[in-house]
């Protein structure tokens, strides 16, 4: 194969305990991650402000777009095959400045460029500010964003690291746990779900596949659960459909109803009243 053009401008720096390099480029263009030569293995944060590429490492190839953050081990050979003209950063930091084991630093330079999260999405904001920093910033100033990267940089490493089987049914049980305590809030969504529990909202949903669910679906599931039993409990004659769609977080009575009776084919006043319809306890209708 013919050698790809070389990018077109680098900027290079160090700041504190990291090095901070900036490629720009027209397409097409393959920029190769220099491996550790000297001075010890070392991860490379990057990221596009502009451009798009497929990251290829380890054998495998994975598109990487504007504001994805990735990781390369630094003593695995990898190639960022650029199809757009970009601005590529990359930010060097040394294995020794971070407390992971080997384990951690492989697990977490095999992850699929991702920018959501808020571990990743709060590294990813430091680093587009680190890499404008001036090269000849203040020392102390340059030091303390380099340890504020490191320890991010740990905390992603473990954020979805995969806790094993027991590890992951837990973790199930306190995300339905933490639905069922806010169902009635109309800005329960799959991304507030993940930032409180510190996870990324790609391993949210990676972790409800294996249970034969979507996040969005099991909330849907368990407002209309508790909608029809308030609606279904002796003395609830008088309690509108719209008070009840209110109280677990439906956006209008509308949807409610909607939703209501594609679950559970009757309307919910119908339910409410007792006029037909399956006995108190059935579950919503599957599909």
């Amino acid at each position: 194969m013919n050698p790809m053009p070389a990018p077109a401008g680098a900027d290079e720096h160090a700041l504190g305990f990291l090095g901070v390099s900036t490629l720009r480029g027209t397409a097409p263009s393959v920029v190769r991650v220099p491996t550790a030569e000297q001075g010890g293995p070392y991860l490379l944060l990057g990221f596009h402000t502009s451009g798009e590429a497929t990251l290829v490492r380890r054998g495998s190839a994975v598109p990487c777009r504007p504001g994805d953050l990735f990781v390369v081990d630094g003593t695995q050979p990898a190639v960022l095959r650029e199809s757009t003209a970009y601005e590529l950063h990359l930010v060097r930091i040394a294995r020794r400045a971070l407390t992971l084991t080997d384990q951690q630093a492989t697990d977490l330079s095999g992850r699929a460029p991702a920018a959501d999260g808020p571990v990743a999405s709060l590294l990813g904001t430091l680093l587009r500010e680190l890499v404008a920093v001036p090269a000849e910033d203040a020392p102390r100033t340059a030091l303390r964003l380099a340890g504020a990267v490191a320890e991010l940089v740990d905390l992603l490493a473990v954020q979805d690291a995969d806790p094993g089987p027991r590890g992951r049914a837990e973790l199930v049980g306190r995300l339905r746990a933490y639905v069922d305590a806010h169902l009635w809030d109309r800005n329960l969504t799959p991304a507030t779900v993940a930032a409180a529990q510190h996870i990324s909202i790609r391993y949210l949903h990676k972790l409800f596949e294996g249970h034969g669910s979507t996040v969005g679906r099991w909330i849907q599931h368990r407002r209309l659960e508790e909608a029809r039993r308030e609606l279904a409990r002796p003395g609830r004659d008088g309690v509108t459909v719209s008070a009840v769609a209110r109280r677990w977080g439906f956006a209008s009575a509308t949807h409610f109803s909607r939703s209501f009776r594609a679950a559970y084919g009757m309307s919910p006043s119908d339910w409410r009243d007792g006029r037909t319809g399956p006995s108190a306890d059935a579950g919503p209708a599957s599909g």
